[in-house]
């Protein structure tokens, strides 16, 4: 979901990276509103909405992800170490999307490049440690380090070998 709000802060910003996860979490999400407000459109008006015309909610989440879908592409591809002029690849029929999906899937080429610092450095600053990220003592996670206390018999007054 984070990655998700990235994309749409950084609505109108094409410097900078983002990550692979950025990228298809952004989609994957932008995706599932246009189908939900698709979905809304057909339960208030009773048609499904096409290309000619579109619902009022299906009309909005497509507009309102036109943009940040555009921007977190062009952030995407400076990810790899290409120009964002490459999204206009996609111009070129078949062939385009299908080198542009490619694209997108691969990791980054350097850590850093001209478009700026990696992001994956900047997100795993601001994480904690794995030993940190726990409120619970070390010693209650794992089992209590502390040896059980021994359990006095009544008859004899002496502490038996069994433990509660």
């Amino acid at each position: 979901m984070r990655s998700y709000f990235d994309g749409m802060l950084r609505y109108f910003e094409f410097s900078g990276r983002s990550t692979r996860r950025q990228y298809w979490l952004f989609w994957l999400i932008a995706t599932l509103a246009c189908l939900g407000a698709a979905y809304a459109d057909y339960r208030l008006y009773g048609a499904l909405p096409t290309l000619e015309q579109l619902g009022p909610f299906t009309a909005f989440a497509s507009i309102v992800h036109t943009i940040p879908g555009i921007t977190v592409t062009v952030r995407r591809l400076h990810d790899g170490g290409r120009s964002g002029w490459w999204y206009l690849i996609q111009l070129v029929p078949l062939v385009g999307g299908i080198v542009l999906l490619v694209w997108m899937c691969r990791g980054p080429r350097e850590w850093d490049n001209p478009y700026g610092p990696d992001p994956r450095r900047e997100i795993a600053a601001t994480r904690m440690p794995r030993e940190q990220r726990s409120t619970i003592p070390r010693a209650v996670r794992m089992g209590n380090a502390t040896p059980p206390r021994p359990v006095f018999s009544p008859e004899t007054g002496a502490p038996s070998q069994r433990f509660i």
